[in-house]
């Protein structure tokens, strides 16, 4: 662990340190897996498609509701 945050008396804090990253790591895992999910479903959206007879002629764009982030 390279760094390390600063306490309010303005020393080093390894234990404050070591829990920001680690909620830094739960958040990008959980982006991680929220991006694997809207993959996922552009996919079966595609596979539908394709059942049918039909190809996706333009981009699928899709908004999270729960973070109002957009996907394209």
């Amino acid at each position: 662990m390279d760094r390390y945050w600063k306490n309010a008396s303005g020393y080093n804090d390894p234990t404050l340190a070591k829990v920001i990253e680690k909620e830094n790591s739960i958040e990008k895992a959980y982006k991680k897996a929220r991006k694997k999910q809207v993959h996922d479903t552009i996919q079966e959206i595609k596979n539908i498609l394709k059942d049918r007879d039909l190809e996706l002629i333009g981009w699928i764009e899709l908004k999270d509701i729960r973070t109002n982030k957009k996907y394209k």
